[in-house]
């Protein structure tokens, strides 16, 4: 009887452990730079939108990074959100379908100070707005990594490329 309730419990703590998604930071209270503005209360980075064929569509944010400023605690905080699988965040989402001379333009919310855009387990393509599509056939997912001030934010997107 024992036994089983200390393995109860300890499935229980288990559970709870490895549920944690986010992790809140809180800050000392004092100077601020403009990356700790009370301005900059999103708890998140900013949206990232692609555009395919004047059609637009979310890309998923991942885990990341942030700071913002608390207002309820006058102080500035921090938050870091785990990454998940990419199948499970996307799913069996195809994405739009393209062809290979597809151009595919990233809107950021708000601009980013660098980002980097990868085919999950490739090299990174150079910057830019526009993502060329070469060489890909098939349900590509990529994923954008990138940086602001408050941090760094990890979206993927799938597309179905003929």
């Amino acid at each position: 009887m024992k036994t089983n309730f200390l393995f109860s419990m300890l499935a229980i703590f288990m559970i709870v452990g490895c549920s944690q998604e986010m992790e809140v930071i809180k800050h000392e209270k004092g100077n601020r730079t403009s990356a700790e503005s009370p301005k900059n209360t999103s708890q998140k980075p900013p949206n990232l939108k692609i555009s395919v064929n004047d059609k637009e569509f979310v890309a998923a944010l991942n885990g990341y990074s942030w700071s913002y400023y608390d207002e309820a605690e006058m102080s500035m905080a921090g938050i870091e959100a785990e990454v998940i699988s990419v199948s499970d965040l996307i799913e069996n989402h195809e994405g739009p379908v393209v062809n290979s001379d597809t151009s595919i333009e990233l809107k950021f919310e708000e601009k980013p100070t660098f980002y980097e855009v990868y085919v999950l387990g490739s090299v990174p393509f150079n910057g830019g707005t526009d993502l060329i599509l070469n060489k890909q056939i098939g349900r590509t997912v990529y994923e954008v990594k990138a940086t602001w001030e408050q941090g760094t934010g990890y979206y993927v997107f799938p597309l179905t490329i003929e």
